[in-house]
């Protein structure tokens, strides 16, 4: 063999040496995200299939968020702290935007915007009805006055269209709820609200790991508004939210009212309150971060089962997912006739399934809202008639495969039942 040849086998054999580390980086990355799934630090013992209580959620705790919590205790400091920063630095970097401000939970999230925005007293903000009344109450708290809008039937989402016949002269702003992380159809949205010179801000509470056109939700609009309560595919095992921005002037004066309105230590510039995040659920949210696309991956690959279960029957509305969009299936809702909805419910109770409505009374019928004098009644007809049709299924990343397939035969043999 020549010297070039001897040359030549070497390269292809560092080539090839090259490639197998390439490939084995990409195994292990797989493994290490498979295993916060799979290890058995966070998997129970098999049990036989149907034998255990299914809920609708399931928190996902790994020995790695022990330690992060452990991590605070040695450090003897609880508040407005390294992991606090850390956590909002994180959360930036993962949503592609420029701020991100921690705060104690997703609703005052929502409220710290329209306080930031100047949204007050004699000011309309058009909002969804089919949505959890923490939506809503931030609107209330600071005076406005939320208008509803009807929803569309085959997403859930508020309805564009609408929107539109809303605006009126005292519209300032619109929340768009990307409801059980389903994106809500944010170029429509953001469209009209360019138009109107309203500010869109996003309910993002149920999407983390959503996407639209490929970017995070939360970034279309004026802010975007999390919560990382233990349903939600990002927990930090408690209460806790995040405001994520472009805009300096929100960042800054949802920070300084979040911590009593200080501008430096001591130094109160506007009233504020305290609604800061602690360092725990912060050391936790780094940890749950770091799993949340395995997590949305392992989410889909659920729905996908049930998907496929449900495909061929014709008395199941399965959920649709909105166009160039990425759903994270923080929930998944099946619709179903009314008038055998709690029938399935109630059987699947009885097998140690337990179901879920979101929700079954819109807010636009809630007393409270019935109760205030200066909202005049609404009349929203899609979404009245989806509340009470639709079901949600158990979804979180633990859930098995067998168990997901058990759950969709046993609700078809149900529905199919005369």
């Amino acid at each position: 063999m020549n010297e070039d040849k001897i040359k030549n086998s070497f390269q292809n054999i560092k080539k090839d040496v090259g490639e197998v580390k390439s490939n084995v980086t990409e195994i292990l990355n797989e493994l290490r995200a498979l295993n916060y799934l799979k290890s058995s630090k966070l998997v129970t013992p098999s049990k036989e299939v149907g034998s255990e209580k299914i809920f609708t959620s399931k928190v996902s705790v790994t020995e790695g968020m022990r330690e992060s919590v452990n991590e605070v205790f040695d450090s003897g400091i609880f508040t407005s702290g390294e992991k606090v920063r850390e956590f909002e630095k994180k959360f930036s970097e993962y949503c592609g935007i420029k701020h991100a401000v921690a705060v104690s939970n997703g609703t005052i999230a929502i409220e710290l915007v329209l306080k930031s925005l100047e949204i007050g007293k004699g000011d309309e903000v058009i909002v969804p009805s089919h949505t959890t009344m923490p939506t809503v109450e931030p609107v209330l708290h600071v005076g406005a006055k939320p208008i509803f809008a009807d929803c569309l039937e085959d997403t859930y989402n508020i309805n564009p269209k609408e929107v539109i016949k809303k605006i009126g002269k005292k519209t300032k702003a619109v929340i768009a709820v990307h409801l059980y992380g389903n994106p809500a159809d944010l170029d429509e949205l953001a469209e009209i609200c360019e138009k109107k010179k309203i500010y869109l801000i996003e309910d993002c509470a149920q999407a983390q790991g959503s996407r639209y056109n490929g970017k995070h939700v939360g970034t279309f609009g004026i802010a975007g508004c999390f919560s990382f309560y233990p349903t939600k595919n990002l927990t930090v095992c408690g209460e806790g939210g995040m405001i994520i921005t472009n805009d300096d002037k929100i960042a800054k004066k949802s920070r300084m009212m979040a911590s009593h309105g200080e501008d430096g230590r001591y130094n109160h510039v506007i009233l504020g309150g305290n609604y800061r995040l602690g360092e725990i659920p912060s050391a936790i949210g780094i940890k749950q971060l770091e799993m949340l696309e395995s997590f949305v991956d392992r989410r889909r690959e659920i729905a996908g089962i049930y998907n496929e279960a449900f495909d061929d029957n014709k008395k199941i509305t399965l959920p649709k997912e909105t166009k160039n969009s990425k759903h994270s299936y923080h929930l998944y809702v099946i619709r179903v006739k009314k008038e055998i909805r709690d029938k399935i419910i109630e059987k699947m109770k009885e097998n140690n399934v337990f179901l879920g409505i979101h929700y079954p009374t819109p807010v636009h019928q809630q007393i409270v809202i019935k109760n205030m004098k200066n909202l005049k009644p609404s009349k929203l007809k899609t979404t009245e008639k989806i509340v009470k049709e639709i079901i949600s299924l158990p979804m979180y990343p633990l859930l098995k495969d067998e168990d997901a397939r058990m759950i969709a035969e046993k609700i078809k043999k149900i529905v199919n039942e005369r």
